[in-house]
């Protein structure tokens, strides 16, 4: 046998060039690997969050992220904004206006199914974008294009304030944890389609909304809940102020994004959001434009135009995690390991609290970034992310679950 260590010139490891040895590790650390999945298997009275996602046959598979940068959190976070099927032209069937009592006009659109679903029933796709979202962000077209053609109606709510056309009746924007305009929206829907039946989505602060109005629904209305599902949501916005401000995986970065974004929000709406409330003396302009990060923003603005009197007495108002274990209604929660926003100190919590819970579940992924889990075993992704292909087959297994009509 020859020893190739014995041999002059790349034979030889000592030859390899130096990119060699961290190639190695990276491709033998990231290797693709299935969801991990954390519920409480021994609860086993009658019908089991477990019993849906073994008819899930994607959770047996592994996540294969695109080659080369699907691997990387940041990346998939930013690419999906900027791939998800940006082409699709295809608009609500509804628009729906809510006029709330103080005065709020609560927008949601409705796109309706394409074709019947296999089982003759009607049910509904509820979907809360992330912050700032609406029906027309990427992510969302995608899933309600994938939906429309299993059979699912779909009714996105478009956060106050969001929708560029759209002009606010009241004075504030979106709230990261109210959950009035979700229950406009049920209501509406609830009543149009008396025979329909609900699959309660949220993404991100979506999720976040969806969760906390899971907690508070009414009794008559949880009976047609079929399933609830939060994906890449931070659930304490107490803990995650302090988080956002670390530089660790750029998430102070990601702060001042955002907090960018929301400016331009309330620049947009300038004359009912801002200019009555520097007029009554609540918040001071200035200080409202300089900010740089959400917690600066939050105190500046949402925390006295929403009535509290400090920024953490908001964070606690807003958080769904205390309202998890209270949760009623089948509940999966989902994150990914490499979502530069979402760490593992915000959702480990969840984590474990799924492992005792009798109706939850918690999926966590090894890639994905923030609302991205494109996938493909190249480097051009596949035209359907994993998270829309794992929206529909847990739909299609609650159904057969827990609908028993």
């Amino acid at each position: 046998m020859i020893d190739l260590s014995q041999l002059p010139g790349s034979f030889s490891p000592d030859y390899w060039p130096a990119p060699f040895w961290p190639i190695t590790v990276v491709l033998c650390i990231c290797y693709p690997e299935a969801p991990k999945v954390y519920l409480n298997e021994k609860s086993k009275s009658g019908s089991h969050v477990k019993d849906v996602l073994d008819k899930c046959p994607i959770m047996k598979e592994k996540y294969y992220p695109c080659f080369v940068w699907g691997k990387n959190g940041h990346i998939q976070t930013a690419t999906y904004g900027v791939l998800g099927h940006s082409t699709l032209k295809r608009t609500f069937d509804r628009r729906h206006s809510v006029k709330l009592e103080d005065e709020t006009t609560v927008i949601f659109d409705v796109f309706e199914p394409i074709e019947s679903h296999p089982t003759g029933n009607d049910y509904t796709f509820v979907l809360c974008p992330g912050i700032a979202n609406t029906s027309e962000s990427n992510y969302i077209r995608t899933l309600v294009h994938s939906a429309q053609e299993k059979g699912y109606r779909c009714a996105v709510l478009n956060h106050l304030g969001a929708i560029r056309d759209v002009q606010l009746t009241s004075d504030h924007i979106f709230n990261y944890g109210s959950t009035a305009e979700l229950e406009a929206l049920m209501k509406v829907i609830a009543e149009t389609y008396p025979l329909t039946k609900f699959i309660s989505i949220g993404f991100s602060m979506g999720g976040n909304v969806t969760t906390r109005y899971l907690a508070k629904a009414p009794e008559e209305m949880k009976k047609r809940i079929i399933m609830g599902l939060s994906v890449g949501q931070g659930y304490c916005a107490v803990k995650s102020g302090p988080c956002y401000h670390e530089w660790e995986n750029g998430r102070r970065v990601y702060n001042y994004i955002i907090t960018e974004n929301m400016k331009r929000l309330l620049r947009r709406n300038y004359e009912k959001v801002v200019l009555p409330h520097v007029k009554s003396g609540l918040i001071d302009e200035q200080r409202l434009w300089g900010a740089t990060s959400l917690v600066v923003l939050d105190e500046v603005y949402n925390r006295r135009v929403f009535g509290f009197c400090s920024v953490e007495e908001f964070y606690k108002s807003v958080s769904s995690l205390p309202l998890i274990p209270n949760i009623d209604v089948p509940m999966i929660f989902l994150n990914a390991i490499d979502d530069p926003i979402v760490p593992e100190v915000l959702y480990n919590p969840v984590r474990e609290l799924c492992k005792t819970h009798p109706l939850h579940a918690f999926i966590l992924l090894k890639h994905g970034g923030h609302l991205g889990f494109l996938e493909g075993k190249s480097i051009k992704p596949n035209s359907v992310t994993w998270l829309d292909r794992f929206i529909l087959q847990v739909a299609e297994a609650a159904i057969q679950v827990f609908d028993d009509e």
